[in-house]
């Protein structure tokens, strides 16, 4: 029980430091990359927060959510590079290699941890 309020209290720190460096980077007139780190780590944060009761029991649900989460993760995040790198041939947008990995590396992190979430609820 005390892990899953610390992952309730660590997910609105760190959303209210993302909501921060948001505002800071909108403000400054560009968008802040380098705020979509803290932002997967705010949704980590709180799909930890609802994963973490039904992770506690090493059990056969526990490993099939495990599975099947990072299998439905994996083509999910390989159409990201194929999206990515179709946006980046053609010239959509201009994109940095720090900016493309910034992005790339939080979306991985969201995606993973909200898929064993919906697969959670599934199972």
């Amino acid at each position: 029980m005390m892990y899953t309020k610390a992952y309730l209290y660590l997910g609105w720190i760190l959303a209210v430091q993302t909501a921060f460096l948001f505002f800071v980077g909108i403000s400054a007139g560009e968008f802040p990359y380098f705020a979509l780190t803290p932002l997967s780590m705010t949704v980590l944060s709180f799909c930890m927060y609802f994963l973490h009761p039904q992770f506690k029991e090493k059990d056969e649900r526990m490993k099939l959510i495990r599975e099947k989460g990072m299998f439905y993760s994996y083509f999910v995040i390989l159409a990201f590079h194929i999206v990515f790198m179709m946006i980046l041939q053609f010239d959509v947008i201009e994109l940095t290699a720090m900016n493309l990995l910034n992005i790339l590396t939080s979306l991985t992190i969201m995606t993973v941890f909200i898929s064993m979430v919906v697969m959670s609820k599934v199972y």
